[in-house]
């Protein structure tokens, strides 16, 4: 019996949902090449301010359509973006919010399992909305590392060389400052990794 996961991350351009999507292919594909995987982003008008997200599709089988359809797990940064996506949720799935959302908006949604956990905060203690991406990643793969596709191939020690190695091939040419982002990335991810383990259903 094939099983796929749907992942979305979203919320407004400049809180690096793109990076989110595309760190979790990346160490999905390294954690077991064996899984199909699929990474869709999608900007809104404007890239920094407007709506961003990304969708990451993990199958043990081909994946026939490239596009998230009815979502495993929801990673929502912002109001609007859980107004506009919860509803895409399976009812069996799991919605991930920032604890300034407010669920009770969409009826339909509030009864579908939230996790609320400090993502805005936290990025913003460490100095910029962007490390937002990390922490949320960090939360993903301590969740995703639980289920039945993923259990026992995703860790965070191996999440951390995948980004280390990622920003490294995005940063070179930058002349100062690329360890000090690369271990501001790895501390967002453990930020992230822990405050959902830590959080309670």
């Amino acid at each position: 019996m094939r099983v796929r996961l749907e992942v979305r991350f979203a919320g407004f351009g400049g809180q690096g949902v793109i990076t989110a999507g595309r760190l979790l292919a990346l160490i999905v594909i390294e954690a077991d090449p064996s899984l199909y995987v699929v990474y869709s982003p999608s900007y809104g008008f404007q890239t920094r301010g407007g709506d961003a997200l990304s969708d990451v599709i993990i199958s043990d089988e081909e994946i026939d359509y490239p596009k998230a359809r009815r979502l495993d797990r929801a990673f929502l940064l912002t109001q609007p973006a859980y107004n506009k996506y919860c509803g895409y949720v399976k009812d069996d799935g799991l919605i991930v919010i920032d604890d300034h959302v407010n669920k009770a908006d969409k009826t339909q949604c509030g009864v579908k399992r939230h996790r609320e956990l400090s993502i805005i905060a936290n990025a913003r203690l460490m100095g910029n909305d962007v490390f937002a991406s990390t922490i949320i990643l960090g939360a993903a793969i301590n969740y995703l590392s639980n289920t039945e596709l993923l259990k026992g191939k995703l860790s965070l020690e191996q999440s951390k060389r995948v980004i280390t190695n990622y920003f490294r091939e995005t940063l070179i040419g930058r002349r100062t400052g690329t360890e000090e982002i690369i271990n501001k990335n790895i501390k967002a991810l453990e930020i992230g990794y822990k405050i959902m383990q830590m959080s309670p259903f």
